[in-house]
């Protein structure tokens, strides 16, 4: 077996790199930062162990078998492993490629088919559509029906993955995509030019979030142009295994944005981010290599952009609150941006930062794992929880809509007295009008 012939038993689209398999010296420095090994104590569910089932699969010793698939989406792809391997393993991503084949391995059946390419492949590409499927959640809350349903024993007999589901659903407001002019300016002195890329759970979940996120940005100093026509960043494809669709989204965000002249794309959402970072491996053998490198290039967290051009906190009200934060696995492990979110946090008059244990430790949401595996999910939450806890916080910041469901669904589920909220939502809070 060679590194320039990596298929083995795996189907030939799509097939993970032999040589990010072979890379894996089975040291063990993975094994402590892994959720699912924590979890189960199982090899095969530890990075390594999926890694050399992926290996195994490429060197034609073993079949794609029903235990690769489950491997394949049991993994969080929280990226925690990546951050610890000495050798740069990926068995993150290798799993996340593994879930295209297990679908093409074991495809679903016709109504499951259908379902799966109407969700993927028509609703989440079409803001539109998105926007439209929103609205029977909105009614749901406003006339009262969310209050009768919560207030009544029928969601103990749905199974558990549809009641906390229901249990996550923030307060709705209407989508922002359609509210934000397409050019904010700045305020003060100008310091640049700057697309946003609003994500899709942003304008739907979090609109307030992303308000403020324009409205730091105008603060210091930056024209804010927000593309209206944007679309979805691809990261659910990837989590689920299309990367066809995935690469479809990437064309076209990457001819919108390199359209506007700007000096960075800026994202509130480290899951957006990670997926419009990882463009240019997706498109590399079939893309443009200078448009991929200059698209990546831009590519900022609203963090690491604050941080590299400096937080002005001249004329900024005092916010006196004792925080505490946690670290999406999509920004500091996908991205590498950790300390950063920590600096703004103490550029922020009147903030006291307490660091939790294990800050960086996943907090069990990981798209739709969270509901997929929901008991699992429970235990990886309760563990993130406890360590907030024991800070004495008034607040559980984040910076990550995904994360922000989970931990706000946690704290009300346990009665925990801590405010989640986004790092721009803290952040705004100091921004005078």
């Amino acid at each position: 077996m060679s590194a320039s012939d990596p298929k083995g038993n795996f189907k030939p689209q799509d097939a993970p790199r032999y040589d990010d398999v072979l890379q894996c010296m089975r040291c063990g420095f993975c094994l402590p930062t892994c959720p699912t090994y924590a979890l189960t104590g199982r090899e095969r569910s530890s990075p390594r162990g999926r890694v050399a089932l992926a290996r195994a699969v490429a060197e034609e010793k073993l079949e794609f078998t029903e235990a690769v698939k489950e491997e394949a989406f049991f993994c969080l792809d929280c990226r925690a492993c990546t951050t610890a391997c000495p050798s740069g393993v990926r068995a993150g991503e290798v799993m996340e490629i593994c879930r295209s084949q297990a679908h093409a391995f074991y495809p679903l059946g016709k109504a499951g088919k259908a379902f799966r390419e109407f969700i993927l492949r028509k609703m989440l590409p079409s803001p539109e559509l998105m926007e439209t499927s929103m609205l029977p959640t909105r009614l749901y809350q406003r006339l009262g029906i969310q209050w009768l349903v919560r207030h009544s024993k029928v969601l103990k007999l749905a199974p558990e993955w549809m009641a906390k589901a229901e249990g996550m659903l923030p307060d709705l407001e209407k989508p922002l995509r359609t509210q934000l002019p397409e050019v904010v300016p700045a305020r003060g002195e100008k310091r640049g030019r700057v697309a946003f890329f609003l994500g899709c759970v942003m304008t739907l979940m979090y609109p307030g979030v992303s308000r403020q996120t324009v409205r730091v940005l105008a603060h210091q100093g930056f024209d804010v142009v927000t593309p209206a026509q944007a679309k979805c960043c691809g990261a659910p494809h990837l989590s689920e295994g299309d990367r066809e669709t995935a690469r479809s989204l990437a064309r076209f965000n990457i001819d919108l944005f390199l359209s506007h002249d700007v000096d960075a794309i800026v994202t509130d959402c480290a899951g957006c981010g990670a997926a419009l970072k990882e463009y240019e491996e997706i498109l590399e053998e079939i893309e443009d290599h200078d448009r991929l490198a200059l698209f990546r290039s831009k590519i900022r967290d609203i963090s690491e952009f604050l941080a590299e051009k400096g937080l002005r906190t001249e004329g900024m009200r005092q916010v006196k609150t004792t925080v505490t934060y946690h670290e999406p696995c999509h920004l500091c492990h996908a991205q590498g941006i950790s300390s950063q979110p920590r600096e703004i946090l103490r550029r922020i008059p009147g903030v006291e930062l307490r660091e939790m244990s294990e800050s960086s430790w996943c907090c069990g949401s990981a798209a739709t794992w969270g509901l997929k595996y929901s008991e699992e999910s429970r235990q990886v939450l309760e563990r993130k929880l406890g360590n907030a806890r024991q800070t004495g916080a008034e607040i559980l910041v984040t910076a990550n809509p995904g994360c922000q469901l989970q931990l706000a669904w946690g704290v009300r589920e346990t009665g925990q007295k801590q405010e989640v909220l986004h790092l721009m939502e803290l952040l705004g809070r100091a921004i005078p009008d």
